[in-house]
């Protein structure tokens, strides 16, 4: 799983360079660390999403169940 490298109330980056907008945008600041918890409760739900609905293909229909 990616980790959490920085995070301000409005995005925040993982360590293979990706950054992800936050909205609504955070009402405190928080560090990676404390934000961390909540980007791998938020990764474990929508992949047991797609675990149920057999939908593990990335956006170019590679099949990626069991890699994180």
């Amino acid at each position: 799983m990616n980790k959490v490298i920085r995070v301000t109330k409005t995005e925040f980056e993982l360590d293979n360079g990706d950054v992800f907008p936050i909205e609504p945008e955070l009402d405190k600041e928080m560090s990676p660390e404390e934000f961390q918890v909540h980007y791998e409760r938020a990764y474990n739900i929508v992949q047991s999403l797609k675990d149920v609905r057999g939908d593990n293909k990335d956006d170019k229909g590679v099949d990626v169940q069991g890699k994180d």
